[in-house]
């Protein structure tokens, strides 16, 4: 069975992407390239790719970016793509009389970070946002109408329609990056980060098939984009004890495939005397089984006993907290025919790992609950959508009942999805330092920042963080060294 689930994982998504995400490596050979640089961004994801194509638009010249895994995209290829923006004439229509604004945006993010984000860089993230939309949309992506994606708190989420949202954007922001002229080398791991008068001194291990070689570039300005440490156990163990080695990453959900996110940014800033930002911990979620949509309001979650145990809207965070409590630390996820699905459906249904039924009794025997029980918790969950207030768990959003078969589900358990402890930064990226002020040419952007959100983040906001945040870094990461 573990054989057919890695088709879901990182193996089976980098055998299906184009070829262009892995040819990066042979195109630029870093015997090829100067070791002098203008900007040096450390990690491919969409931080580092926008970041990237950012100081090319700005009128950087030569940029490298520096990746430390096989191919280009890092976590942000497996995303399900969703953005939140503050875009209320994008919305139109579609809004329903509310109407976004950056204000609520930041209150909406520090409610659900528990009132412990940073309002500076989230007005910073707020206000760029519609933005970047016009901006992948110049790239070739699409966008569908406005969700209010999980944790979303409102209608003012994005994503590309179809399969792999996640994986457009990479395409689209790499292609962007490449036609400007910006260059990459895979299975290139930063070692060293030194400060030598007005330059930076970047110490690369770089793997190929026959070798492995220690090589040094050097740039007026480097960008650390290269993600957080959910991967890595005994960093996240200190955290919450309960993240043991059998509990994996949304990027890596069976422990079968690589999985970079191991907080070496992290250690390179704090070691060039950069602030790193703790006490806020990680970002856990149901991924990878049973959950079929990214938007509130249209499944229920159950425990082994066939009954609701949560508010199904509540952050992420807190509904891990409920599913860890359970003595199995599993739950089936529900959905029916009426519900929008995400593009894992048809491989999740092929491994088994989602079914569908025509009946709650047919279900409730594939799931060995007491069919009596099952239909209960139907019937008092579409009472409670039709009244618009679950008495049980006091969930009020709901965008449908359930009841129209097929009905899908699935057993889901708990990923670690995202750190949220991290460098600090102000809010125009630059790397603070531990003697006060900003390190002079550092900046980074990403999950690898920390502080930004709090306790939790805001559902749709880590994809907007990641562009917003990574076009400042590489707009400053120019203008540094022009004075202005």
């Amino acid at each position: 069975m573990t054989t057919r689930r890695t088709l879901l994982t990182a193996g089976a998504v980098a055998s299906a992407l184009p070829s262009s995400l892995l040819a990066v490596a042979l195109e630029n050979s870093s015997d090829a390239l100067e070791t002098w640089q203008q900007v040096i961004v450390i990690g491919s994801g969409l931080a580092g790719l926008t970041a990237g194509a950012s100081a090319l638009e700005s009128g950087a010249r030569r940029v490298l970016i520096l990746e430390k895994g096989p191919l280009v995209g890092g976590h942000s290829l497996y995303s399900s793509g969703s953005i939140a923006a503050v875009a209320p004439d994008r919305a139109g229509a579609f809004s329903n009389g509310w109407r976004d604004s950056v204000e609520q945006f930041v209150a909406d993010a520090l409610a659900v970070g528990g009132g412990s984000g940073d309002p500076e860089r989230l007005v910073q993230i707020a206000r760029g946002s519609a933005a970047m939309l016009d901006w992948l949309e110049g790239l070739g992506v699409s966008f569908g109408r406005p969700f209010e994606a999980r944790s979303g708190l409102h209608p003012r989420s994005w994503a590309m329609p179809g399969n792999s949202a996640g994986r457009s954007y990479v395409l689209a922001v790499m292609d962007c990056y490449r036609r400007l002229g910006g260059k990459t080398i895979l299975s290139a791991k930063v070692e060293t980060l030194e400060r030598q008068e007005s330059c930076w001194k970047v110490g690369v291990t770089i793997r190929s098939e026959n070798e492995v070689r220690l090589k040094y570039f050097q740039a007026p300005a480097v960008i650390i984009a290269s993600g957080g440490f959910t991967a890595n156990v005994e960093r996240r163990m200190k955290i919450m004890e309960q993240l043991t080695p059998d509990i994996h990453t949304s990027a890596d959900p069976y422990g079968t495939a690589w999985d970079g996110a191991q907080g070496d940014g992290l250690d390179l800033a704090q070691r060039a005397g950069g602030v790193i930002a703790e006490g806020f911990g990680l970002q856990l979620l149901p991924f990878w089984g049973g959950r079929l949509i990214d938007y509130a309001g249209g499944d229920m979650y159950v425990d082994e006993t066939g009954r609701r145990f949560v508010d199904e809207n509540l952050p992420w965070n807190a509904i891990s907290e409920h599913i860890l409590s359970l003595k199995s630390r599993r739950c089936w996820v529900i959905t029916d025919a009426q519900s929008y699905k995400g593009a894992t459906l048809s491989l999740k249904l092929i491994n088994g790992i989602v079914r569908k039924a025509g009946s709650i009794r047919e279900m409730a025997a594939a799931m060995r609950i007491p069919p009596t029980v099952l239909e209960q918790t139907f019937a008092q969950y579409n009472r409670a959508a039709d009244a618009g207030l679950d008495p049980l768990t006091g969930k009020k959003f709901f965008t449908q009942r359930i009841e129209k078969p097929p009905f899908y589900f699935g057993e889901e358990q708990i990923y670690v999805h995202t750190t949220l402890d991290g460098i600090l930064t102000d809010a125009q990226a630059q790397v603070r330092a531990q003697t006060g002020g900003v390190i002079p040419g550092l900046f980074a952007a990403g999950e690898v920042v920390g502080g930004i959100f709090g306790f939790d983040r805001l559902g749709g906001a880590g994809i907007t963080n990641c562009l917003v945040m990574g076009r400042i870094a590489g707009q400053r990461a120019v203008e540094c060294q022009s004075g202005t």
